[in-house]
């Protein structure tokens, strides 16, 4: 690319109108105990996690403990996941219990199944019309509700919106408008995950941040996104080193957070950077591959076409991101290398069925054979 010039506008120049909202108070916690007292005491808590991992990570001991120590009542409800059934599962052992208040504890599927469960005990009957869009769920009653990430990355713990899928009739949705009361950050639970899950918790949030800051025309939101995306960029490298570094850890943690907090992309003109996250169910589908792989693999393909049209935007963002210039292709084939040398596999592996794309309900600025280019260029 050449340089560009300056243009100097002349006249009015009017800032876009925005709004920062407060809905969840977020905390930094090494040691969460002394908090989670003040926050249970007295209450009876339906503890919402997944398979087990909170058990070996220290998550569950802390809450445990929190619990015995604040005079609260524990209700556990293990094995959880954002799949309806489980959710309404949920939803009626709290209503059979009578809790106060819901903690959540994992990753993106429980912290969102912890928001639909809050939001559901007031909302049983019709919450699938929420989880579709038809009905607005912000500010509506639901229970008290603690998110704790054990793997950092969704940054559901600090945003709205809440995913539930109902897999038995091949349907999912996301209820956007349901915030914590608390979420509340602890590096050390992360500690537990193998070298390439460590990876992913940071690549995955530097995805998140991106779809946020591309476009962005507001300089203090951008500008403040690109920091965050090179500070987690270069907490990856460190954990990559050093898996023991809390620091960095609780840098990818931030991170997470902010993804989702409505503080970046508030000059945004068009959304079209939100497409990744409708591109990144394909290989869901295609390939079962998770979430964390999809939308990882997906972004620098995504970056390669998307930019036929917003070229501008993808080039500064490239070069202000990741420090790289010159041709497209070739600026997202050194993005792919550079996420390879953190550790993660940057292909699907499998065969893509270009009808069954078709068939796939997403929505896209992007063409239908453009889609299943991007799709391509992530297969071997």
């Amino acid at each position: 690319m050449g340089e560009r010039t300056s243009v100097i506008r002349k006249g009015k120049v009017k800032m876009k109108d925005f709004q920062l909202r407060n809905d969840t108070k977020l905390m930094f916690r090494n040691d969460p105990v002394q908090e989670l007292c003040k926050i249970v005491k007295n209450k009876k808590v339906l503890f919402v996690y997944g398979s087990g991992s909170v058990k070996k990570n220290g998550c569950y001991d802390d809450v445990k403990n929190a619990i015995e120590q604040s005079g609260a009542t524990l209700i556990e409800a293990g094995n959880s996941s954002r799949e309806r059934t489980d959710i309404e599962r949920n939803i009626q052992t709290a209503k059979d219990n009578k809790n106060e208040l819901i903690i959540g504890a994992g990753g993106a599927s429980i912290m969102d199944c912890a928001k639909l469960t809050a939001f559901g005990y007031y909302h049983t009957g019709d919450l699938w019309d929420y989880v579709k869009g038809k009905k607005n769920p912000y500010g509506l009653e639901k229970l008290a509700l603690v998110l704790m990430p054990t793997y950092p990355s969704s940054g559901s713990e600090n945003g709205l919106g809440a995913v539930a899928a109902d897999s038995e009739n091949d349907d999912f949705g996301t209820a956007y408008g349901i915030p914590a009361d608390y979420a509340i950050l602890t590096p050390k639970y992360s500690m537990t995950l193998n070298e390439e899950m460590t990876a992913y918790t940071a690549l995955v949030t530097l995805v998140q941040l991106s779809a946020s800051t591309i476009g962005d025309k507001n300089p203090v939101s951008y500008d403040c996104g690109i920091a965050v995306i090179r500070n987690v960029l270069k907490a990856a490298q460190k954990l990559k080193e050093n898996p023991e570094d809390q620091d960095a850890r609780g840098v990818i943690l931030y991170g997470a957070a902010i993804s989702t907090s409505g503080r970046l992309g508030i000059g945004k003109e068009e959304n079209y950077s939100y497409d990744i996250y409708e591109l990144e169910f394909i290989p869901e589908v295609l390939f079962g591959a998770a979430y964390r792989k999809s939308l990882t693999t997906i972004f620098p393909r995504f970056l390669e076409v998307i930019s036929q049209y917003h070229k501008e935007d993808i080039c500064k963002f490239i070069k202000d991101a990741f420090g790289y210039e010159g041709n497209i292709a070739e600026t997202s084939s050194k993005i792919v290398e550079l996420f390879e040398t953190l550790g993660v596999d940057m292909q699907f592996k499998g065969n893509v069925d270009e009808e069954k794309i078709r068939s796939i309900d997403i929505e896209t600025s992007l063409k239908e054979n453009e889609v299943i280019s991007v799709i391509k260029k992530c297969t071997r």
